[in-house]
């Protein structure tokens, strides 16, 4: 029986799969950066919007450091 847990190599991706995946990832990015400039505009943050604004920025280095792996995936 073949032992499928084990990577034996390289995995390739479907260069169609990462350009859709890189897309998704802008549009998300975007998405973020206008949610974080709108409640940065605030003049008075109260505790929701602190947490909002942490949370955002977390999903937004995220997406960021996705794109950046998928972005060297293309390169191999």
């Amino acid at each position: 029986m073949k032992d499928f847990r084990k990577n034996r190599g390289e995995v390739s991706i479907d260069p169609e799969l990462l350009s859709q995946g890189e897309q998704q990832l802008f549009s998300e990015i975007r998405l973020l950066e206008k949610w974080l400039n709108a409640l940065n505009a605030t003049a008075s943050k109260d505790a929701t919007d602190i947490r909002l604004i942490t949370t955002y920025q977390d999903m937004l280095r995220s997406r960021q450091d996705m794109l950046e792996i998928l972005r060297k995936q293309e390169k191999q």
